[in-house]
């Protein structure tokens, strides 16, 4: 998982804004951004369990996608 942690500014304010999967999100305080950075990286990388149903739904969409309809 791409992740970046930068200390910005808004407004002349000192914000820590955390960029991740094509979203940005921002905080007071570096202790926050960073637990908020990491946590979420281990709910990502925690295992997953899907139902066959789901599995079978997902393969149907994804060949879907790659013949381009």
């Amino acid at each position: 998982m791409d992740r970046s942690i930068m200390l910005s500014s808004e407004q002349g304010k000192p914000v820590w804004v955390v960029h991740t999967c094509g979203m940005v999100f921002s905080f007071s305080d570096q202790q926050s951004a960073t637990s908020f950075a990491t946590k979420l990286e281990e709910r990502v990388r925690a295992p997953h369990a899907l139902s066959p149903e789901i599995c079978k739904h997902w393969a149907a969409e994804q060949a879907r996608i790659l013949r381009g309809w």
